[in-house]
């Protein structure tokens, strides 16, 4: 039988990706991740669903205005920032990143801890410090990352984890703080949606816009449904709350290893050392925002505050680029964009993997 694919050329490969189905399934996979586990249990006293849809709105008009300036899922968006701001502004995406990156995984150790432990108290932070120290140490001496389908296998679990807990009245750890303003929630409610920041196709390719776009509404349905009030519902028994907890805190330790990774890779490009300096430089910084916590006696959501401000700080960057038209690049800054290029293939890969991957 011949081969109906041979010579089709990279434009008929590129069409078959741009349906809606396709479309949605790249948005869902870029933005959801460990915050479907960690912003339930740590905004579970705040009021999150209509500011999650409110915030999901507002991400819905930045898809256009950055679409119809191109796009960043072909290039990736530093390099979108770059063409249009200069390589400037350019390293100061790839700075938010790493901020976001190193300030998340306090976030997510944190949340880790709370749910082996079953309880947010100040027992949880030298266990969260013992669970960033271990997954630092995986990713010096195991510096590879998980493969395409081992990922999609931990997203799944998420998933499923986060429906679990959902079933049983909602996330159990993480009791809060009480309610704060709709501000402070939807600051840390970022967190989940980074990864859509280089995922969005051009408004020429209206159909992989659409898949954007659908996706990124069944990713505002569900952090809609987990964020909401839990109903009524029996406290699950001792075995399966155990179950869960130390289920969910492994599927958080793996992408504390992950996104520590990540962050070596943008030490890499922000500062042109090895990547294992930025790994130990991110460990301390999430360090050092475990000790601040435990110092003012916070909690989880506090902590997602650094990376939340970190990913709606990128967000307003590449707003700001789509609105400003492509520079003419010096020279100098040619010869650096060709040498970097392949760097920017990694903005297609969500930060704090889940999120977000940022980071749901």
């Amino acid at each position: 039988m011949p081969d109906r694919t041979a010579g089709a050329g990279p434009a008929a490969a590129r069409g078959a990706g741009d349906g809606w189905a396709a479309g949605a399934a790249k948005t869902l996979g870029a933005v959801l991740g460990a915050g479907a586990l960690l912003l339930p249990a740590a905004l579970a006293t705040r009021p999150g669903p209509w500011t999650g849809i409110a915030v999901a709105a507002v991400l819905a008009g930045w898809c256009l205005l950055v679409a119809a300036a191109g796009g960043t899922a072909d290039s990736g968006p530093v390099a979108f920032v770059r063409d249009r701001l200069g390589p400037g502004p350019a390293r100061a995406a790839t700075a938010l990143y790493f901020g976001g990156f190193a300030t998340g995984q306090a976030a997510l150790a944190l949340g880790a801890a709370e749910f082996a432990l079953r309880d947010s108290g100040w027992r949880a932070f030298p266990v969260a410090a013992a669970i960033l120290g271990s997954a630092a140490a995986y990713a010096w001496f195991a510096p590879r990352g998980p493969s395409p389908a081992g990922q999609r296998l931990r997203l799944a679990a998420v998933l499923a984890l986060a429906v679990a807990w959902r079933a049983l009245g909602g996330p159990l750890p993480g009791p809060g703080s009480g309610d704060r303003a709709a501000l402070l929630v939807a600051v840390p409610l970022l967190f989940g949606w980074v990864g859509l920041e280089g995922a969005v196709p051009a408004l020429s390719r209206r159909r992989a816009l659409g898949g954007t776009l659908l996706g990124l509404a069944l990713a505002a349905a569900l952090y809609a449904v987990l964020l909401a009030p839990p109903a009524a519902a029996a406290e699950p028994s001792p075995a399966v709350a155990a179950a869960l907890g130390l289920g969910s805190a492994a599927l958080c330790w793996t992408y504390v290893r992950t996104n520590l990774r990540a962050t070596a890779v943008r030490w890499t490009e922000l500062t042109g050392r090895t990547p294992r300096g930025g790994l130990l430089t991110a460990a301390l910084i999430a360090l050092g925002a475990l000790a601040l916590g435990r110092a003012a006696h916070r909690d989880v959501s506090a902590l997602l505050l650094g990376p939340g401000a970190a990913a709606a700080a990128l967000f307003a960057l590449i707003a700001l680029a789509a609105v400003r038209r492509p520079r003419p690049p010096r020279p100098q800054e040619s010869t650096d964009h060709d040498r970097d290029h392949d760097h920017d293939h990694s903005d297609r890969v969500p930060v704090l993997e889940g999120a977000a991957r940022s980071a749901g």
